[in-house]
This record gives structure tokens, sequence and C-alpha cells, in this order.
């Protein structure tokens, strides 16, 4: 299943197949340029890993930012506002794998 936000051009497909499994699979591409911001409470049910394929992202958890080039991986913290961004002039992959608590 593939969505994409006809502003911004982000795009996410789900990689792992459509079952009520606690292990989600999702593969992101975001244009250059593109800041994705999510609050805290959409984290609160989850654990969440990023594992950048392609390019670059700058990734702010709270107060802490990262920068994570192709082949990085990031586990995630306690729910707090995050925001993805892509600061290049290339598009960025990477993969988010969710588990249910």
């Amino acid at each position: 299943m593939l969505w994409r936000d006809s502003e911004t051009g982000y795009t996410r497909r789900r990689i792992s197949p459509p079952t009520d499994g606690v292990l989600e699979l999702l593969e992101i591409e975001l244009p250059a340029g593109v800041r994705v911001p999510y609050p805290s409470d959409a984290f609160v049910f989850q654990h969440q890993q990023i594992w950048v394929t392609h390019g670059v992202l700058t990734f702010r958890e709270g107060q802490l930012v990262y920068r994570l080039e192709a082949g990085d991986c990031l586990q995630l913290g306690a729910p707090v506002e995050c925001e993805f961004f892509n600061s290049e002039d290339k598009v960025c992959r990477y993969v988010v794998g969710l588990v249910r608590r």
C-alpha cells in the first residue's frame, strides 16, 4: 500500500504484509527540503526504529537532533515531539520499524 502527500511529495509504503502482527515496516521517501513533524502522542503505543537507506535524514527527537546517513539506524526513546527533515538537495529514503506495545 502506497500513500503520497500531494503537497510535499512525501511517500509512505507499507513493506510488511497486511496482517495484525506486532511488527510493521514502512519505507519512506522524503523529498529535498521537506519537514514532517509528529506530536508525542503519535508514539505512545509503539516502539520505533529508523534505518536510513539512501541520502541524509535530520531527525529531531524532543531536544535531541540526529544526522543520519545511509546505513545509520536509530532507536527512539520515550514518546516526545519528533520531526523528520531532509535538508539535502536529493531524496532521502528510510525504513521505519514499528512494534506495538
